[in-house]
């Protein structure tokens, strides 16, 4: 009997050291991962202020907007803002126009859908569609255009021109007639 209940505590012995070594070698990374990640939270400090002072650096390096991203600046259509994707700018409605929507930035052109209550826009651009509709007196206009800095654009009375196109940053100018 004794060699009988050696032998199963050998077998369980090697099945649990068995089962142990499966189970040691997750840890081992996981205690790597942990000394590595010791020294990437020095690291991971001392580039927080580059990425900071790059980002400081980055407007300073290209032409300012004379309103900065104050595009409340364009509600009498005379302003100069800086312009990012999805950003919607209020219009006066004697323009005719009472809000453009940037809707795409690309590194050749600015995508720009606006919005009118005149029943009658006249639109010129690159890439221009316009639709309109009356009912019961109200007149509502809605399209779309494309400027570069090399083809500005016009809605109405209201001038559109980019100034500064570079990459994902750009910068737009409306001037009235």
């Amino acid at each position: 009997m004794p060699i009988l209940a050696r032998f199963t505590a050998a077998a369980l012995l090697i099945t649990l050291t068995a089962c142990a070594d499966s189970r040691a070698a997750p840890p081992a990374p996981l205690a790597a991962a942990t000394h590595t990640t010791t020294p990437t939270t020095p690291t991971t400090s001392a580039p927080t202020p580059t990425p900071t002072t790059s980002s400081a650096q980055t407007p300073t390096a290209g032409p300012q907007a004379a309103d900065g991203r104050s595009l409340a600046a364009c509600e009498d259509a005379d302003c100069e803002v800086e312009i990012r994707a999805g950003d919607e700018i209020t219009i006066g409605k004697r323009f005719g126009v009472q809000e453009l929507t940037i809707g795409f930035i690309h590194s050749d052109e600015v995508g720009i859908a606006f919005l009118g209550s005149s029943g009658g826009l006249r639109v010129e651009g690159r890439n221009v569609s316009v639709s309109g509709s009356c009912v019961n007196g109200e007149c509502r206009d809605e399209g779309k255009l494309s400027l570069t800095p090399s083809e500005p654009g016009r809605i109405n009375t209201m001038r559109l021109e980019l100034t500064h196109l570079s990459g994902d940053r750009a910068i737009l100018r409306l001037a009235p007639k």
